[in-house]
């Protein structure tokens, strides 16, 4: 029978090639695509599908909300394929986290200017993107997994006040 030994005289390293800054400027980037698939939703499907009648009144009045979502799934999926092409660490973590704690970021800045939206869709998906991939760095899932957790639960209760 084989004998496992374990040697703990050297740590596991969590990940060499980490870089915050191109997370940072991934997200930022994302940022500034969520804000054109928002627009471009909005104007060319949720528009002319829901707001050509009045039976779909309220789907109208919530369409920048409903395209601000719509773009958010769009946006992880295309943050996903960037983090794993970037060999970052949970990709898949970092990318559903970010979009549940951005998801409705079109209402927040909805009437805002589009430099504004603009700013902010950046910093905050950058500022997502960095948290998440450096809260994922670690080297055991079930911390990492309990960790996010709790931060996306803070950071929703905290939006919703």
């Amino acid at each position: 029978m084989a004998n496992v030994i374990l040697d703990e005289t050297h740590p596991q390293v969590v990940s060499l090639s980490y870089s915050w800054w191109r997370i940072a400027l991934l997200g930022a980037g994302l940022g500034i695509v969520y804000l054109i698939l928002t627009f471009l939703v909005s104007h060319f499907i949720i528009d002319p599908i829901f707001c050509g009648s009045n039976v779909n009144a309220l789907a109208c009045t919530n369409s920048i909300g409903l395209a601000g979502n719509v773009a958010s799934i769009l946006v992880a999926t295309i943050g996903l394929a960037v983090l794993v092409g970037l060999k970052v660490l949970r990709p898949l973590i970092v990318a559903v986290a970010a979009a549940i704690v951005l998801w409705g970021l079109a209402g927040w800045t909805n009437g805002l200017s589009w430099i504004e939206i603009a700013f902010w869709s950046a910093l905050l998906y950058g500022l997502s993107y960095v948290l998440f991939s450096w809260i994922s760095r670690y080297s055991r899932t079930i911390p990492v997994l309990i960790s996010v957790a709790l931060v996306v639960f803070i950071a929703r209760i905290m939006l919703a006040l």
